[in-house]
């Protein structure tokens, strides 16, 4: 069974995000991560991957956007 998509945000400096099927690009400024059904893209300055297990990741850093890509 997959885990569902969850996404906390805190404040514009810091996601929490479960349900991470890989990370498909991560620089300083753009960090994009697949899920079970779309693909999500952080951009900012001076984002950072905190943490990062099989299913989960937190990013932090100066968060300007986000988009859901298919």
């Amino acid at each position: 069974m997959q885990m569902p998509t969850h996404m906390e945000i805190n404040g514009n400096r810091e996601v929490i995000m479960e349900g991470c099927r890989g990370v498909l690009e991560y620089d300083t400024d753009v960090v994009r991560i697949r899920t079970n059904r779309m693909t999500v893209r952080f951009t900012g300055r001076s984002l950072v991957i905190k943490c990062l297990t099989v299913d989960s990741l937190v990013v932090e850093g100066f968060i300007t956007g986000i988009e859901f890509l298919p």
